[in-house]
C-alpha cells in the first residue's frame, strides 16, 4: 500500500510541476514515443527532471512526463535512487536498490479517470519495466524503455505499453 501511495504522490507532484511550468514552444524536437496496445503514438507535450527529491534531499528523482494533445492522457516515468549519483544506465522495476514507477493516467479530470501502473494483474505474468537512460545533459534527457503491461488496481484492467523512447527538455 505504501508503494501505491508513494506512486500517487510522485504522479501528483509531477503533474503539478508540469502544468505550473511555462510550455516550451522553442524546440519541437522533444517527444515521447511509445507503443500503446500495439500502436505507436508520439506525444510532443513533454518535460523531464533530474534533481534532489523535493520531500527528502537524501534521494534523487529522475522523471519524464508526457501528455497527449487533448491533455487527457498522461504517461509518467519516474526513478528514485538513494543518494545523489544518478547516472546513465539501465533501471529495472524489479530491482530493490532503487524505485521505478511507470504509470499512465487515462481520461484525466473526468469521471472515467483510471490510473494504470506497475501492478500485477490476476492470472498474468508480473508487470515489469526497464528504463534505459542513455544521455543526461544540463538541458535534455534521452533514453528508451520496455516492458509488458500496466494495470489499474481498482478494475484489474490492463493496457500494454511495450516499448518506447524519450527525448525531453530538462527543467531541473
Amino acid at each position: 500500500m505504501k508503494k501505491r501511495s508513494l506512486a500517487a504522490i510522485v504522479l501528483l507532484l509531477t503533474i503539478f510541476s508540469f502544468f505550473s511550468c511555462k510550455k516550451d514552444s522553442g524546440n519541437s524536437d522533444y517527444y515521447v514515443k511509445f507503443k500503446l496496445n500495439g500502436n505507436w503514438v508520439t506525444w510532443k507535450t513533454v518535460v523531464g527532471e533530474l534533481g534532489p527529491d523535493l520531500a527528502n534531499s537524501a534521494y534523487t528523482d529522475f522523471g519524464i512526463t508526457a501528455n497527449d494533445d487533448a491533455q487527457k492522457n498522461i504517461l509518467d516515468i519516474s526513478i528514485q535512487i538513494n543518494g545523489s549519483n544518478f547516472t546513465t544506465g539501465s533501471y529495472d522495476s524489479d530491482n530493490s536498490n532503487y524505485w521505478v514507477v511507470m504509470s499512465y493516467l487515462k481520461d484525466a479530470n473526468t469521471a472515467n479517470m483510471k490510473y494504470f501502473d506497475i501492478t500485477d494483474a490476476p492470472s498474468l505474468a508480473p508487470s515489469k519495466y526497464t528504463i534505459n537512460v542513455s544521455s543526461i545533459t544540463s538541458t535534455e534527457l534521452r533514453g528508451t524503455f520496455s516492458g509488458n503491461y500496466l494495470c489499474d488496481y481498482n478494475s484489474s484492467e490492463t493496457m500494454n505499453i511495450t516499448e518506447g523512447e524519450f527525448f525531453v527538455k530538462r527543467i531541473r
